[in-house]
């Protein structure tokens, strides 16, 4: 177990209502290919905050990485949606392209 990865599950062991914690613990996980991990504590965050454009989209590549595309839809137009509301272009971006593989890969 890495060190940052010991380093957060501490924290959140103390204050799990903690949902920046708990992202950086998914980042982390996610940087090291530990995808299940990850979506737990994605999900978690998406659950309790869906305004939340980075844990939008990072749930969506983690659920992509286990080839869980028909899930990621969801993540990934709600990333889309508050790009659009905040202003942010290279997220929206990110998010059209993988959702477009996604709905590519479900028609095949």
């Amino acid at each position: 177990m890495s060190e940052r990865i010991s380093l957060y599950l501490e924290k959140l062991a103390k204050n799990p209502d903690n949902l920046l914690n708990r992202f950086s613990l998914a980042q982390v996980y996610y940087e090291t290919g530990e995808y299940e991990e990850s979506i737990l504590h994605l999900r978690t965050c998406f659950e309790k905050r869906n305004d939340w454009m980075m844990v939008a989209l990072l749930l969506g590549k983690a659920l992509i990485a286990v080839e869980q595309k028909e899930a990621a839809c969801e993540p990934l137009k709600q990333t889309i949606t508050l790009a659009q509301k905040q202003g942010h272009e290279d997220p929206e971006h990110e998010a059209r392209t993988l959702l477009a593989e996604c709905v590519e890969s479900e028609s095949v």
